[in-house]
């Protein structure tokens, strides 16, 4: 199978302009100050429950895999006494030889067990990774649709003195001062409703990573892959931790089945004894077989071949499931990034420079404020629509690299 051909190009750093996102020059200040990414993710993980949890999970894997590599049978020691017209003392020690390759079987079961922790370990890890890169997204997009509602909130307040001066000189009529007023509480209420959304975010954020923060590392422009052919990209299904994980469910059941058939095959154990009859010298040698009669442990191997079946149809549904996601992902971000290369082409205008423009024209009384306060809010919905879309594009980008187990790779890049 051919592995995934990536060209990583890490984060293009486009950013969105002054203009775009106004109180941008007080959030760049902020960056000088905010941990850089990698690095942040890098301690983020290291101490995160979950994956001390699989951590743990994986060095008790590696310990039964050595108790079960030891010998099945320790050597028994028996001593005896016996008084009676002539006294017996002797002292013996037995053994029970593993002629039918318990151990082996066993072993096995252990390897398979290690295989199948350290794949969850690395499904864990993926995960978690994944989930602190969506929520910083998530947080940055509520971030920016705050910063734009803030700027909403003080031009409405400067539409409104503007009004009211302009009322008072009598050049507007009665009913553009209440459009004003109406306008200015609408404002509010939309800061409001971002300010909430922000809180969401912001305690989603929280609760994953597991601390507060002053600052955030942040996720600027887009992300960017050289190579987006859909032709050319070739998922590695059997290297996906989730693939990993079911393989080694699979294996495991397949080594139970070998500790099963084994357990059916009766071990003989040996015994020597040495002791004093009187005054005679004795020594024995004992043997013994168990004989399986009462319980053959017939069930328990059909029990381990049923186990197999169903790790078998787990295996072929998790394939399933992994190519699908992979390339629905794909998809979703390649639609995603045409959408914002096509609003980077015709659709990102100087919004600053235009809402300045049209507090001259309303100034100027060049334009009404109805006309002001409809094209006003025109630009505010055309960013917000463009950190909404940013936003999807980053959401599709982490789900991508998910699906592909190359969220790590695309973390190295970010060096």
């Amino acid at each position: 199978m051919k592995k995934m051909r990536y060209a990583f190009a890490g984060i293009a750093v486009v950013g969105y302009c002054t203009a775009m996102v106004p109180w941008s020059a007080a959030a760049n200040a902020d960056v000088l100050k905010r941990p850089v990414l990698y690095e942040f993710i890098q301690q983020t993980v290291g101490d995160h429950p979950s994956l001390k949890a699989s951590e743990a999970a994986l060095s008790a894997a590696r310990a039964r895999a050595r108790g079960q590599s030891r010998p099945v049978y320790n050597p028994e020691l028996e001593i005896g006494y016996e008084s009676a017209d002539v006294n017996t003392k002797e002292i013996g020690i037995s053994q029970a030889f593993d002629w039918s390759g318990k151990r082996g079987a066993r072993a096995g079961v252990g390897r398979a067990e290690i295989d199948a922790a350290e794949a969850a370990y690395a499904l864990a890890r993926k995960t978690i990774l994944t989930e602190i890169l969506t929520a910083l997204g998530d947080y940055h997009t509520e971030y920016q649709k705050h910063g734009v509602a803030a700027e909403k909130e003080a031009l409405s307040l400067k539409f409104l003195a503007i009004a009211k001066r302009l009322r008072g000189a009598g050049e507007i009529p009665r009913a553009e001062l209440l459009t004003a007023q109406l306008a200015l509480a609408e404002a509010r209420a939309e800061k409001n409703e971002a300010a909430a959304a922000l809180s969401i975010a912001n305690e989603r954020l929280v609760a994953t990573v597991g601390e507060d923060r002053d600052f955030w590392p942040r996720l600027d422009g887009v992300p960017s892959v050289l190579s987006i052919g859909t032709d050319d990209i070739d998922l590695n299904v059997e290297k996906l931790p989730e693939m990993r994980l079911a393989i080694a469910e699979t294996e495991i059941s397949r080594a139970r089945i070998k500790v099963a058939k084994t357990d059916r095959m009766p071990d003989p154990t040996v015994g020597l004894r040495v002791g004093e009859e009187g005054n005679s010298n004795l020594v024995g040698l004992s043997v013994s077989m168990p004989i399986p009669i009462r319980n053959s442990y017939k069930a328990e191997v059909q029990a381990a071949g049923s186990d197999l079946l169903a790790a078998q149809q787990a295996y072929y549904s998790v394939n399933r499931q992994v190519r699908a996601r992979f390339d629905a992902s794909m998809k979703r971000y390649t639609s995603a990034s045409k959408a914002w290369r096509i609003w980077e082409e015709n659709g990102a205008e100087p919004l600053g420079e235009q809402r300045a423009l049209l507090g001259q024209l309303l100034e100027a009384r060049e334009i009404s404020a109805i006309n002001y306060l409809v094209q006003l809010n025109q630009t505010f919905t055309t960013e917000t629509a463009s950190i909404e879309l940013n936003g999807r594009l980053w959401s599709a980008w982490f789900e991508w690299q998910n699906a592909g187990a190359n969220v790590s790779t695309w973390l190295e890049t970010l060096q």
